[in-house]
């Protein structure tokens, strides 16, 4: 199940989120490139992004068998999403 989540759902909806975030990018006058908020918004994406990709190679290291990290380490990670997205949103919120 955890296959068809990722490739039927997570990898779609990345694929979803790069194409339609740059398109909002590149429409002139949509974004104040001067702020800060467009650059921790970016920084926060990019840090989903990585956890994602990290996610999926830990999923095939537990297909294989081959997983050595404990059951606490993947609950404190656990916690990372909900982090990158307080920014995401606070960063477009507020446009400090």
């Amino acid at each position: 199940m955890e296959w068809k989540l990722l490739r039927y759902i997570m990898n779609p909806s990345l694929i979803a989120v790069w194409l339609f975030g740059l398109m909002l990018v590149f429409t002139p006058g949509i974004v104040d490139w001067s702020s800060i908020w467009p650059w921790t918004k970016a920084a926060g994406v990019l840090a989903m992004t990585w956890f994602h990709m990290w996610l999926s190679a830990r999923r095939k290291e537990f297909a294989a068998g081959t997983n050595t990290r404990s059951g606490r380490s993947y609950r404190m990670m656990n916690e990372l999403p909900t982090i990158l997205m307080i920014v995401i949103v606070l960063s477009v919120v507020l446009k400090f």
